[in-house]
């Protein structure tokens, strides 16, 4: 055999070791998938009574001390470390694998949202006016369920899972409050992965590489006068700034929202305060709907009324999934859910999440977990008055989220 036929022959040896070691590999991570796949079926039932327990006890931003009783109560059973009062009412948990590896953190939100119209299941809601409609029981179930599966294999992980436990995404808060106590250190997380509820099928996940959901801009409208009725001039301000919205009958990248809190009086100046936030599909609708704001302001004219606006842009950030980090994990979500991965790819306008604050630091995905149930009549669009969530969602939740971080942990 001649030089260029040996070393043919050694490269081919080589890719056959190498194929030989991904596929032991892929089966090591199979069989560990299975396991805690197996795990979470035999807490079936389970799963889903905390779920419901969670959803007939409802608990608004900065009010969740009995959600995270719950869940830190649970994470302790695992023999997690867990730490609790995080940023308000937030619970972090740390398992930790046997052997060194990366750190991968799972996010879930707690709180619920204030609403009055019926709650149209079985276990609903025993907190008058409020209610998980936005799929945060969800989210906490998933957590807690990926920390079961997870807990069932911990020795034959390499690395460290981080599990967050947020309150107070409702009203922008949690998130930043829990970074600001530590959440991302000690340890200190490579990835951070998380789920939304979203209007898909149950058994469908939609993945979006980039910007997924923008940000939120902060409007403060402060209104002095020494006669006339100022409450009734708020009033009058606030609706000059919600002419701004366009409805969704408009281009994704052409929508804006604004959302204006009621007016209170300042009663030490004498003064009134109007606040709210607008979000935009885009950075250019994000600029016009801040000069059309200003213009509408000064297009009302009260006599004895003036008015100071103060603007923030994006208080809260465009949430931005990490490109890589998404296309990283697709074959690994397909080998779930199969034709269930759905890559959207594009941005939703409506929403807003303060995710975004974790990923200014760490590379983070969040994906959208199909709740919705046509045959049942379920609708899972979050903050609809008649949102109904699939529970099996839960479990496909769980399951990808386990295959995701096994898959990095191993790979990494």
């Amino acid at each position: 055999m001649n030089c260029a036929g040996v070393s043919m022959m050694i490269a081919l040896q080589a890719v056959l070791a190498m194929t030989a070691a991904g596929s032991t590999a892929h089966a090591q991570d199979q069989e560990l998938v299975d396991r805690a796949d197996r795990r979470l079926e035999f807490l079936r039932q389970d799963l889903i009574e905390v779920r419901r327990d969670l959803h007939r006890h409802p608990e608004v931003s900065g009010q969740e001390e009995r959600t995270a009783g719950v869940v830190a109560a649970r994470l302790r059973a695992l023999g997690l470390d867990v730490r609790t009062d995080v940023g308000g009412h937030g619970v972090v948990a740390v398992l930790r694998g046997g052997a060194p590896g990366p750190v991968v953190a799972f996010r879930a939100d707690m709180d619920a949202i204030y609403s009055h119209a019926l709650d149209p299941v079985p276990f609903a809601s025993e907190t008058p006016g409020v209610r998980h409609i936005c799929g945060h029981d969800i989210h906490t179930t998933v957590g807690l369920a990926l920390a079961e599966a997870l807990a069932a294999i911990r020795d034959e992980l390499p690395g460290t899972v981080k599990f967050i436990f947020q309150p107070a995404e409702e009203n922008i808060q949690g998130a930043w409050a829990m970074i600001e106590d530590g959440v991302l250190e000690n340890p200190a997380p490579d990835v951070i992965f998380a789920f939304h509820t979203a209007p898909l099928q149950v058994g469908q996940i939609g993945s979006v590489e980039g910007p997924a959901l923008p940000g939120l801009d902060r409007v403060t409208v402060t209104i002095s006068g020494s006669d006339g009725d100022l409450e009734a001039a708020a009033r009058a301000y606030a609706r000059a700034v919600s002419s701004v919205n366009t409805g969704q009958a408009v281009a994704p990248t052409d929508f804006v929202g604004a959302m204006m809190g009621p007016p209170r009086p300042r009663s030490e100046q004498g003064d009134w305060v109007l606040g709210g936030m607008v979000r935009a599909g885009s950075p250019e609708a994000r600029a016009r709907a801040e000069q059309r704001i200003r213009e509408e302001l000064a297009a009302v004219t009260l006599e004895d009324v003036s008015y100071e606006l103060s603007y923030e842009v994006q208080a809260l950030p465009d949430m931005v999934n990490d490109p890589e980090l998404v296309r990283s994990t697709l074959e690994t979500i397909r080998s779930v859910v199969g034709d269930g991965l759905l890559e959207v790819n594009e941005i939703t306008p409506y929403f807003s999440e303060d995710f975004a604050f974790y990923q200014q630091t760490v590379p983070g995905a969040m994906y959208w977990l199909g709740v919705s149930n046509s045959e049942l009549g379920y609708v899972g669009m979050p903050h609809s008055p008649d949102y109904v969530a699939d529970e099996e969602s839960i479990f496909v939740g769980a399951k990808v989220m386990t295959a995701v971080v096994i898959d990095y942990l191993q790979r990494h």
